[in-house]
């Protein structure tokens, strides 16, 4: 019986450390250097890093401040990227989390855009939004 519950332990051990392992292997890193806003919440600068959680949610974590959010994926941009990179809308002095390209398939997403971007959007009418690139890895 013990020897049956060390087996099962094992085994255990070895599925979560392969879940672990393709998790970090399927995570996008990025040095974000302004403010940001992912549907309502504003986000600090900084190191962040961006997982797949599911089919349509990725978590966008911050590794210098213990903060995080979650949101939807829209759709496929549909393109494949050589690079990975964060496109961001800034209409004033505000950026809206707009796009993720990454070599990881799962990550080349839309962002839908808040109630709050549409408003900034409103805001700035007579102005187009600038598009900005920030790498990742």
């Amino acid at each position: 019986m013990k020897r049956f519950a060390s087996i099962a332990l094992l085994t255990l051990a070895t599925v979560c450390a392969a879940g672990r392992l393709q998790a970090q292997t399927r995570e996008m890193r990025a040095e974000i250097p302004f403010n940001f806003i992912v549907g309502s919440q504003q986000l600090q600068a900084g190191s962040y890093r961006l997982l797949p959680e599911g089919e349509s949610i990725i978590l966008i974590q911050n590794r210098d401040h213990a903060t995080a959010v979650l949101t939807l994926r829209l759709c496929s941009t549909g393109e494949s990227s050589t690079g990975s990179s964060l496109v961001f809308n800034r209409y004033g002095d505000r950026y809206f989390l707009s796009e993720i390209h990454s070599t990881i398939s799962a990550l080349n997403q839309e962002i839908p855009r808040s109630k709050l971007e549409k408003r900034a959007q409103t805001e700035q009418a007579s102005l187009e939004p600038t598009r900005i690139m920030v790498a990742g890895n």
